[in-house]
């Protein structure tokens, strides 16, 4: 007797089925998840003090989701420190940093110091995706970040802009940071916590410096950089004020791999992040015509973060602007000046 055969697309109805079974079953749980996000955070607005203590307990649950190294606790030893000069221009004066953020693992990075008499404010200036340092800092052509950094630094505000794992091959090491965040996710936490954690590790060297005021810190960045700035602020209530640009959205819409995390639709999406900076200083912004991240669903999420800045009376601590660009930084100066005055300093 022969062996029975068919056609390998004999099964394709009953393969489309399951496909449906499981896409409808996925799309009833995300229904489900913004209630369950819903009562899962419910921090006490009565008022900003009960607010700050509230948020502390989702805070280290923001930290455990993210993974190692951030659930380790935090050295008390101010971290060693190499320092290069660069040059001197008419903003000030441009060193390197190397900061050692691990055993055997250090934080480089550009740093700006104004001229005058200090300690002077400080901002972190993040790059995004394929930057570095010296991209968004204007030292050769800086793209859609528009000078960001010397524009911070024109404020006569001290800069550090960190180079973190997402340069692009131009600028001369190839490198894979998807297999990177895959190969930490097995071992317990993930490229954003290792970022998040040399961040918080520059910033303790930084604001140990006599020309720098630790009372006056903040940051902002760009695409990826705005990713940064919003869990870095987060995480770190050192950072008084975080401006991110074209970013901020509904992850479920835009879900990268390395901004995706076990259960994260029913407890952290970008809105809960953002209530983890309140009362905090925060500024969003997102470009109408960002060809990579859609204005129509961020909307909706900036609307959720206003209103908590809102029934805490602290309404002028938050803004949110769509700015008429790409996905860039916005080309005026309303991001910048919002950073600068939660600073105290608008030079």
């Amino acid at each position: 007797m022969d062996r029975y055969q068919e056609s390998p697309k004999a099964g394709a109805a009953y393969r489309e089925r399951f496909l449906e079974q499981v896409q409808t079953l996925v799309e009833r749980r995300y229904e489900l998840a913004s209630t369950r996000r819903q009562a899962f955070f419910r921090p006490d607005f009565s008022s900003l003090s009960a607010y700050e203590a509230s948020v502390e307990g989702y805070r280290r649950q923001l930290k455990e989701m993210l993974g190692w190294p951030l659930t380790e606790s935090a050295p008390s030893m101010t971290p060693a420190t190499r320092e290069e000069y660069v040059a001197q221009d008419e903003l000030g004066t441009i060193s390197r940093l190397w900061i050692e953020a691990l055993p055997g693992v250090e934080l480089y990075g550009l740093l700006f110091i104004p001229p005058g008499e200090g300690p002077h404010p400080l901002a972190l200036s993040q790059h995004g995706g394929v930057g570095t340092p010296e991209v968004c800092s204007g030292f050769f052509d800086s793209g859609n970040y528009h000078d960001m950094s010397r524009r911070v630094l024109g404020r006569r505000v001290a800069v550090f802009a960190p180079q973190l794992f997402r340069w692009g091959e131009q600028f001369g090491v190839k490198h894979d940071h998807a297999e990177m965040d895959r190969q930490l996710k097995q071992l317990g936490g993930s490229i954003a916590a290792l970022e998040v954690w040399c961040l918080q590790r520059g910033l303790d060297c930084l604001l140990s410096r006599d020309d720098i005021d630790s009372a006056r810190l903040g940051m902002i960045g760009l695409s990826y950089g705005g990713f940064h700035t919003l869990f870095a602020a987060a995480v770190d209530t050192r950072i008084q004020v975080a401006v991110s640009s074209c970013f901020f959205n509904d992850r479920r819409a835009h879900a990268g791999h390395d901004w995706t995390w076990f259960n994260a639709a029913n407890t952290f999406f970008d809105a809960e992040v953002a209530a983890l900076v309140c009362p905090r200083a925060l500024y969003i912004e997102v470009g109408t015509q960002d060809e990579l991240f859609a204005v129509e669903s961020a909307r909706p999420e900036a609307a959720k973060v206003k209103e908590m800045y809102g029934r805490l009376g602290i309404a002028e601590r938050f803004g949110y602007r769509e700015h008429p660009g790409v996905h860039e930084l916005d080309r005026e100066a309303y991001g910048i000046d919002f950073l600068c005055r939660h600073l105290g300093y608008n030079s």
